[in-house]
C-alpha cells in the first residue's frame, strides 16, 4: 500500500515531463492529486490521464513566478481541497547556450522559476503544515546544482540554490514535524531539452532516463524521506569525484563536453 494513499498532493509543474509522471503514479497509488501549472489546457489533460487510471486529480493553475498569484492559489486549494499533505516543487525551466550568447531576460526567466518559484510556493504552503505540525516539502533539483555544467550556468545556480535552501529549511524546522526532500535527476527525456534550446541530437547518445522512470525516482527518495537522492549512478560517482578530486574531475568533465560540443 502506497504511503501517499488519501493523502493531498500538489504537484507543480504537472503539465509535462516529470510533473506529469508524477501525478499519474501519485492518482494510481491512491493520492489525492492538485495539479499546478500555467497551461491548464495541458493540465486538464493530465486530470483526464488520472481518472483513466482511477485516480483522484483536480486542476489548480498557476504561475509560480507570480507571488500574489501562489498566495491565492494557495488560499483556494486549503479552502477547496483542504489541508496540503506534501508539496512537490517540481516546475523549472532552463536556457541552454554559452552564458554571454543567452538573453537576460531568459536567465531572468530562469531564476523566477526555478528559485523565485519555490520560494513563493514554499512561503505560501508552509505556515498550514506548521499549524497542523506535519507535511512533506519536495524539490525537484538537478545534478547539475552539484555538477556545474557549461553552457548550463544559471540554470545549475538555481539548482544549486535549490539545494542550498532546502538544506537551509531542513536545519530551521528541525523537530517541527516538516519532512523535506530533494531529489536531483540526471538527464532525462522529455520535452524540457527542447523548450530550453538544448540541442537533442548533440546529446541522444548521452544515457538519460524516461520521464516516469525519473518521476518513480523522485517517488521512491519521497517514501524514504532521503535529504538527497542523486538520480543515478555515474551522476553521483562523479559527484564524489569532483569533492575529492577536484582537478581530475575538472579536466574531465571540460573533455567531455568538448565531445559533446563537437557532434
Amino acid at each position: 500500500m502506497s504511503c501517499y494513499r488519501d493523502a493531498l498532493v500538489v504537484v507543480t509543474g504537472a503539465g509535462s515531463g516529470i510533473g506529469r509522471q508524477m501525478c499519474l503514479q501519485l492518482g494510481r497509488q491512491g493520492a489525492r492529486v492538485v495539479l499546478a501549472g500555467r497551461r491548464a489546457a495541458r493540465l486538464q489533460v493530465v486530470q483526464e490521464e488520472v481518472a483513466r487510471l482511477g485516480g483522484s486529480a483536480v486542476v489548480a493553475a498557476c504561475d509560480v513566478t507570480d507571488a500574489r498569484q501562489v498566495l491565492q492559489w494557495t488560499e483556494s486549494i486549503l479552502k477547496t481541497a483542504g489541508a496540503v499533505d506534501v508539496l512537490v516543487n517540481n516546475a523549472g525551466r532552463g536556457a541552454y547556450g554559452r552564458f554571454e550568447l543567452v538573453a537576460v531576460d531568459d536567465h531572468d526567466a530562469v531564476i523566477d522559476t526555478n528559485l523565485k518559484g519555490i520560494i513563493h510556493t514554499t512561503h505560501a504552503m508552509l505556515p498550514s503544515m506548521l499549524e497542523r505540525g506535519e507535511g512533506q516539502l519536495v524539490y525537484v533539483s538537478s545534478v547539475l546544482g552539484q555538477l556545474p555544467a557549461p553552457e548550463h550556468a544559471v540554470y545549475g545556480a538555481t539548482k544549486f540554490a535549490v539545494n542550498a535552501f532546502a538544506e537551509s529549511l531542513r536545519h530551521e524546522l528541525y523537530g517541527r514535524g516538516i519532512d523535506i526532500v530533494v531529489a536531483a535527476p540526471g538527464l532525462v527525456d522529455s520535452e524540457f531539452a527542447a523548450a530550453s534550446g538544448r540541442p537533442v541530437a548533440r546529446f541522444a547518445k548521452v544515457p538519460m532516463k524516461s520521464a516516469a522512470a525519473a518521476a518513480a525516482d523522485v517517488l521512491r527518495a519521497m517514501e524514504r524521506r532521503q535529504h538527497l537522492a542523486v538520480g543515478d549512478r555515474l551522476s553521483a560517482a562523479a559527484i564524489r569525484l569532483r569533492r575529492y578530486a577536484p582537478k581530475l574531475f575538472g579536466w574531465l568533465f571540460r573533455h567531455a563536453f568538448a565531445r559533446l560540443r563537437d557532434r
